[in-house]
């Protein structure tokens, strides 16, 4: 026990010392670690990637088999509304999520390519009479974002279809004036 002991007493300051040479400056990186705290520098992506990281590492249940879908990140004082900052949000959560090898849908998806002049092909739309049908999930992933005077906080989270279980979560802050221009509603 003693020589456990002591080997403890020799690596612990190599440790620390390691631990507070970090540059705090530096982006995050992808995480495996579950309950770290939400504040971590950053830009919105890698914040997001991050966030999205943790919450498939908290639920080993969730496989790449499991179907998923991903809904708009919504304001936390209008849950039914949203902003350029929920959307992006949970457009870069669908990246991340097929990134990683899962089964996401977009549930966004027309049923024929609505073709715009002078605009381009669009296959995306909110217009429910648009939409193909809606795909089964066995999960869904959605969250809330809400802003103080400096700083905007994101929680996803994400949950059974069949019992709106929460299976995993995850948090991150921001410098409002990073994404203060993505706030206005759509």
């Amino acid at each position: 026990m003693r020589n456990i002991l002591r080997r403890i007493a020799m690596v612990l300051p190599v440790g620390l010392a390691l631990v507070g040479c970090a540059d705090i400056n530096e982006p995050a990186a992808g995480s495996v670690t579950v309950g770290a705290s939400p504040y971590v520098r950053g830009d919105l992506g890698t914040l997001t990637y991050r966030a999205v990281d943790m919450l498939l590492a908290g639920a080993p249940q969730v496989t790449a088999e499991t179907p998923l879908i991903v809904g708009s990140i919504s304001d936390a004082y209008h849950v039914e509304t949203s902003s350029a900052l929920g959307n992006i949000v949970a457009d870069m959560i669908r990246t991340r999520i097929a990134q990683d090898g899962h089964k996401a849908s977009e549930f966004r998806l027309r049923n024929a390519v609505s073709f715009n002049n002078g605009e381009g092909e669009f296959l995306l739309s909110r217009n429910r009479r648009a939409l193909m049908p809606p795909p089964n999930a066995a999960a869904i992933v959605t969250g809330t974002y809400a802003a103080s005077s400096e700083k905007v906080y994101v929680s996803i989270k994400l949950i059974s279809s069949t019992d709106a279980h929460i299976l995993s979560g995850a948090d991150f802050v921001m410098p409002l004036r990073d994404v203060l221009g993505l706030l206005h509603s759509t």
